[in-house]
């Protein structure tokens, strides 16, 4: 059950990461773009497999800051 509820944690961090991204409006920056891309597909297939990782998480956070 914890690991349910863990899942459903990062999810929903996941979830506000992709509202500020589309809030900054990703400031058309290609190269910045592309790391949004890979990082929040490399996440959002393992939150869809239920494999979601803090760290995944935080890959999508460091990139979304770096914009």
């Amino acid at each position: 059950m914890s690991d349910t509820i863990t899942q459903m944690r990062l999810s929903m961090r996941l979830d506000n990461y992709l509202r500020e991204y589309e809030r900054k409006n990703a400031r058309k920056a290609t190269l910045s773009k592309d790391l949004w891309e890979h990082a929040w597909q490399l996440a959002d297939v393992a939150r869809i497999h239920n494999i979601l990782t803090p760290e995944l998480v935080d890959d999508v956070r460091v990139v979304l800051y770096s914009l």
